[in-house]
């Protein structure tokens, strides 16, 4: 069962530029990279490329939110 939530935020005014940083880019990029090569991600580096995947959308979504607040 999920729930839903409603979140009021106060968000910085430079959250628009928020990215991940390029090294962190790098290495989701390598792992996505690989994957796409049909090399098998060991269980660790799925999880990493999971969360740098989910932590990517994150800060995208933020990222137009504070363009729509803006």
């Amino acid at each position: 069962m999920s729930t839903a939530i409603h979140l009021d935020l106060d968000l910085p005014g430079d959250l628009k530029r928020f990215k991940l940083p390029s090294g962190v880019n790098e290495r989701l990029t390598a792992l996505l990279d690989k994957q796409d090569a049909g090399e098998p991600l060991t269980d660790q580096e799925r999880r990493e490329a999971e969360g740098l995947v989910d932590l990517a959308d994150t800060l995208t979504y933020l990222g137009f939110k504070a363009r729509a607040a803006a």
